[in-house]
């Protein structure tokens, strides 16, 4: 018996949801307010909202690139990357990638923030020559600018980012952190 009790108001609250929505949007129909981004019906003079704009105004596509030895900001740090780079392999018998040639690189970083910072490896993908997404090496390596942890502001370390070497050819490290956008390429010869 309770249960049919249960199922009864459920059901009429249903019907008030219902109904409250039905009459909202009608009311919104008489009066001229639509929100389509398609056509604009101003004809009452009500304010019309397209959606179509981008209401996120703190994201700055910038989309440009750098070359190595130029000096960016990026998500609070300043970053430079070496001009002059070497090959390591990777050394691990139970990797896939064993020994497999990767690119080192140096890379300085500055915290240029108010508050401890560090470089965030999900904020940035690695392409190889032929301008594929490369897998990530850098748990195989000491030194590496994913795991380096914080610092605190104006302080600086010197690490590196290690990339899997598919041929020679131009590179990019693309950095976003969805606020910013930009790319470091290079020209790799082994």
């Amino acid at each position: 018996m309770k249960n049919k009790y249960i199922t009864i108001l459920f059901a009429v609250f249903l019907l008030i949801v219902v109904s409250g929505c039905t009459n909202q949007a009608n009311n919104n129909l008489n009066n001229g307010n639509t929100n389509n981004s398609g056509t604009n019906n101003n004809n009452n003079n009500n304010n019309y909202q397209n959606n179509s704009t981008n209401n996120n105004t703190n994201y700055q596509a910038t989309n440009k690139t750098y070359a190595l030895g130029e000096t960016f900001t990026f998500d609070g740090l300043e970053l430079t990357l070496d001009t002059n780079y070497t090959f390591v392999t990777v050394n691990n018998r139970f990797s896939d990638l064993n020994g497999r040639s990767v690119i080192k690189i140096g890379v300085n970083v500055k915290n240029v923030s108010s508050e401890k910072n560090s470089l965030n490896y999900f904020f940035y993908d690695m392409f190889g020559s032929k301008g594929i997404e490369l897998d990530g090496v850098s748990s195989y390596f000491d030194e590496t600018v994913d795991y380096a942890g914080d610092l605190k502001p104006n302080a600086s370390y010197k690490k590196y980012f290690y990339i899997l070497y598919d041929g020679d050819g131009t590179y990019s490290i693309d950095f976003d952190n969805y606020s910013q956008e930009l790319s470091v390429e290079f020209n790799i010869t082994k």
